[in-house]
């Protein structure tokens, strides 16, 4: 993912394996190359639609498209002994104007801390607590086992899938085990250097506190949750070891409870984005 938005992978196409073009391997093994010192720049652009209940429409909801663009600088702090990489991943949005509802802003700028294996697991986040004005109560680290996909150790052909399986643990239900395939669809060479196109499908569920608008500050917090749906395409560079872009589809629902009239009332608001995560340089 974003790495906002997950990285959840796969849709294996029996049609697509061994397709590769000429002169690319035949098999091919995924890692992350990093050098302390490097620094990567990502430009992240969404584009979506949110449909919430709304009585005064004919159809009981409205709908309302928003455009998001956002730079991730991705630093690499440290390589440690054991061969891991200490990145520093610095979201980047552009200033808005603030809004009249009085709601506090986004932050301009929020820094993550990970340290992550060449194959891509996440060992550790820190800094979770400055980001959680952008992207709300939710559990970093089940987040990012849940969308950032993990290389196999063995080598790959065209063809070849891999599944990941996170069980989540929500407070008020029983865990949930959500589901990531990948599939490594062809080996194709883009500027002189081969890439890999990885298909992906898969589930994201997030559980987060959630206290209800018009409760008061004594109320028990709830739990609202997100489930999304994504697929897309990953290219990613063998020789530099470092993900090209991303390209995702993404179906959300996003469950949570208001009070109306002292009463809890259960809302759904639905969620249909596109997105685009490039690297701009080196």
């Amino acid at each position: 993912m974003s790495r906002v938005r997950p990285l959840v992978l796969a849709l294996a196409l029996a049609s697509l394996a061994g397709c590769g073009e000429p002169g690319a391997p035949s098999e091919v093994r995924l890692r992350l190359e990093y050098a302390e010192g490097d620094t990567l720049v990502y430009r992240y652009h969404t584009e979506g639609t949110v449909s919430v209940p709304d009585t005064t429409e004919a159809s009981g909801r409205a709908s309302h498209p928003y455009v998001r663009i956002m730079t991730v600088e991705e630093a690499v702090r440290d390589v440690t002994p054991s061969g891991n990489y200490v990145l520093a991943w610095t979201f980047q949005l552009p200033p808005e104007t603030p809004a009249d509802s009085g709601a506090p802003a986004a932050p301009e700028v929020v820094q993550l801390t990970v340290e992550i294996t060449p194959q891509g697991r996440i060992l550790s986040i820190s800094g979770v607590e400055t980001a959680r004005p952008l992207f709300g109560e939710i559990d970093f680290q089940s987040y990012f086992e849940q969308s950032q996909p993990v290389f196999p150790e063995r080598p790959l052909k065209p063809g070849d899938s891999w599944t990941q399986e996170v069980k989540v643990l929500s407070p008020t239900s029983e865990p949930v085990v959500t589901t990531s395939t990948y599939v490594l669809e062809r080996v194709i060479e883009e500027d002189g250097e081969p890439l890999a196109v990885i298909a992906f499908d898969g589930d994201i569920y997030l559980p987060f506190p959630h206290r209800p608008a018009g409760a008061d500050s004594t109320s028990v917090s709830m739990t609202a949750e997100e489930r999304i749906r994504v697929n897309g395409e990953m290219f990613f560079a063998l020789e530099s070891g470092r993900v090209l872009r991303v390209v995702t589809d993404a179906d959300a629902t996003l469950t949570r409870v208001e009070m109306v009239d002292g009463q809890p009332v259960r809302r759904e608001a639905q969620i249909r984005e596109t997105s685009r995560y490039e690297l701009e340089r080196p």
